[in-house]
């Protein structure tokens, strides 16, 4: 039997709040305005026409999936990084908008035509594929040690016709590519940063979904930073820039541990909700003399 538009919305926003769905309103108009092709605009503006049987019950498988707190993203198959379209499965981490604040770091400082960006950890491949988009006179790489993840990317790359411009790489941060060594002008990654204590307390969304590698690299959260520190020193030219997404509170031990590395910390970045978010370093004299970088 056919139902109105708000009916149904009303239903699952209920239902939404009763699973806990931090949004539930959101949630609900977002997921039957993907069901019907449509922006929620519209969706508003057709709040009083009636649902045929068919896209009802589709709705309701979503609705289903979405109460058992499975993301938004893994149902309706996409999400949106810095204005682009990448699909999402199980295989990655979603994008999300603090992730953002390092395509802009690396836009912001201009590198110049022909400069080589290593996304180490590219996951999904959002930000290999978006600078790929942004600066087409990049030559970008693209390193991760999940075959699985690294197939998404490809696919990422090949969606938005950049496959072609990206070199990928199924490698360990500390085997990288013999000839990836000492070539870098840039290196943005978003590393696991979770402490272990901290994962069961994450909302299901993100603990029950994401690939747990991907958000944990061990006990205190910094295990990632410390190897990435030696890692990048070998991929970057003199006086080359790494671009590090951090976690709440670790802005002071990172900036540290880089510092010990022979890095030159530069800034760091809040994101929109005035968390330090980004970390701009780049190679020191130190470094450079073979000191603090292994």
């Amino acid at each position: 039997m056919p139902r109105e538009i708000r009916a149904l919305l009303d239903d699952a926003v209920e239902r939404l709040e009763r699973a806990g769905v931090p949004d539930p309103r959101i949630d609900a108009e977002l997921l039957l305005a993907e069901l019907l092709g449509i922006g929620r605009t519209r969706l508003f503006l057709r709040r009083t026409e009636s649902l045929t049987a068919e896209p009802a019950e589709r709705f309701e498988r979503w609705l289903v999936r979405r109460e058992s707190r499975e993301p938004l993203q893994h149902i309706t198959g996409r999400q949106e990084f810095h204005g682009i379209s990448f699909d999402v499965d199980r295989r990655a981490l979603i994008p999300r908008p603090e992730t953002e604040g390092l395509v802009d770091a690396l836009l912001d400082a201009r590198p110049e035509a022909g400069a080589c960006v290593a996304d180490l950890g590219t996951g999904s491949g959002c930000l290999a594929v978006t600078l790929a988009l942004r600066r087409p006179d990049l030559s970008l790489f693209a390193l991760d040690l999940s075959p699985d993840a690294l197939a998404l990317a490809r696919h990422n790359a090949s969606r938005h016709g950049v496959e072609e411009r990206i070199r990928f790489a199924c490698a360990d941060l500390a085997d990288p590519p013999a000839d990836w060594l000492g070539r870098m002008h840039a290196i943005v990654s978003n590393p696991p940063y979770v402490p272990e204590a901290d994962w069961r307390a994450l909302e299901p969304e993100v603990r029950d979904h994401d690939p747990r590698e991907a958000l944990v690299p061990g006990p205190d959260g910094l295990e990632a930073y410390r190897a990435l520190a030696p890692a990048a020193a070998r991929l970057l030219v003199p006086g080359g820039s790494l671009l590090l997404e951090l976690g709440c509170g670790q802005a002071g031990p990172v900036s540290d541990l880089l510092a010990e590395a022979g890095y030159r910390v530069c800034r760091v970045r809040d994101d929109l909700n005035g968390i330090p978010r980004v970390l701009a370093a780049e190679t020191g004299a130190r470094m450079l003399s073979g000191g603090g970088a292994s």
